[in-house]
């Protein structure tokens, strides 16, 4: 296979498309007038001569637009220079005419375009695919949509768009430096401070929310036990297991108020110590079955004291005592502090171990009426944000 570079070269830059194809039609309507001494009927194209011979990849010859864009071929080891390029196929100049017996091969090739700073090159896949003219050879690409094609795509879009032009053998933008920036519709800018105060303002709210949430986790707690505001009196219980034999809520002191037929066939009569009011504890009647330490009854004098007690947990016991505030929030609304007091009931269940144990609570002289007897309450607990010294924890004798 003969070298088709070696040729002295025939620059044919200069020469645009749309000159090449006059040139070339003014050249084919000129061919019957060299052929001296023939007649109109020779000269004319016979009838059954054969169509010409499109690309079988793409409907029409000119299906995709061809620019005059620069660039640089690296083919085999020559490198040529860049006539023109589409998306299927590109243009180099050579020396002289193509060597038919190229025409056929398949090579890889390197196609650069070199910017002002920068080259973007590309690597397709092409076939010698003939000659437009001399002095240039047609490289058609054998994958138009393969890995090369978005780059490709994308120079010769900007190139159409006139976002690129070419200056001398480079590549130069002209396109707009910085993004078009719409101008804001009238009342947008008073729109736009309204928003941002909007979310300001939310933003602080939000934030001060949090903040209050992450204030009371850490200093307020609660008891899972509910209080009851009870009449000040004194309990009477069973010391046996059995059924309640007898109830007599009128007996006056000294008289048998209940008794009980315990399980080992004794039978237990407890007298009322005092003349009091007498008020039985719900759920006993005679014949009901007690078990030891059950309240049968409870008597109360003529005053009417408010008596305040709750099963208190250890942990909550041990944050009073190191110094936390206690406060009864009460169900209509009212907070009250109260005075956590231990009693020889609240020593005996936690040398037990028991998770919940009895305390006293007392209000503040005044703060509670006859008229929140039989009222619910809940006990809080809070502490200092700076923490604060253990108060004394006084024991009911």
């Amino acid at each position: 296979m003969s070298d088709p570079f070696s040729a002295p070269r025939e620059t044919t830059r200069d020469v645009t498309p749309v000159a090449a194809r006059s040139t070339a039609a003014d050249a084919g309507a000129a061919a019957p007038a060299k052929a001296g001494g023939t007649s109109a009927k020779q000269a004319s194209a016979p009838a059954n001569a054969e169509p010409k011979v499109m690309p079988t990849e793409f409907a029409f010859e000119t299906e995709h637009p061809v620019m005059p864009i620069p660039f640089k071929a690296q083919f085999g080891e020559y490198k040529l220079d860049g006539v023109e390029i589409s998306v299927t196929a590109a243009y180099v100049a050579i020396d002289g005419a193509l060597d038919p017996q190229w025409k056929g091969h398949k090579e890889f090739v390197k196609l650069q375009f070199d910017f002002q700073g920068f080259s973007v090159s590309i690597f397709p896949e092409v076939v010698v695919a003939g000659s437009r003219r001399d002095g240039e050879m047609t490289l058609q690409f054998l994958d138009p949509a393969g890995s090369h094609l978005p780059q490709l795509r994308y120079i010769l879009n900007s190139y159409i768009a006139g976002d690129f032009v070419s200056v001398g053998g480079l590549m130069a933008y002209s396109g707009p430096t910085q993004p078009k920036v719409a101008r804001p519709a009238d009342g947008a800018a008073a729109k736009f401070r309204i928003r941002s105060v909007s979310v300001a303002l939310l933003s602080i709210v939000l934030m001060l929310g949090a903040g209050k949430i992450m204030y009371n986790r850490y200093t307020q707690s609660y008891e899972s036990r509910p209080v009851f505001v009870e009449r000040l009196g004194n309990e009477m219980k069973a010391t046996a297991a059995g059924q309640v034999a007898m109830l007599n809520p009128a007996a006056k002191k000294g008289e048998v108020v209940f008794s009980i037929n315990s399980n080992t066939g004794d039978v237990l009569s407890f007298q009322l110590p005092c003349d009091c009011e007498v008020q039985v504890t719900k759920g006993i009647f005679e014949g009901s079955t007690v078990l030891p330490f059950d309240t049968i009854l409870s008597f109360f004098g003529s005053t009417t004291e408010i008596n305040v007690e709750t099963q208190m947990s250890i942990e909550g016991l041990a944050k009073a005592m190191s110094g936390e505030t206690a406060y009864l929030d009460m169900n209509d609304g009212r907070t009250i502090p109260v005075q956590v007091v231990v009693n020889s009931a609240t020593n005996a269940a936690s040398l037990r171990g028991d998770l919940f144990v009895p305390v006293d609570l007392v209000p503040p002289e005044g703060a509670l009426g006859k008229d929140d007897i039989g009222k619910s309450a809940t006990l809080r607990l809070s502490k200092s944000w700076f923490g604060g010294s253990s108060p004394q924890i006084p024991e009911k004798s």
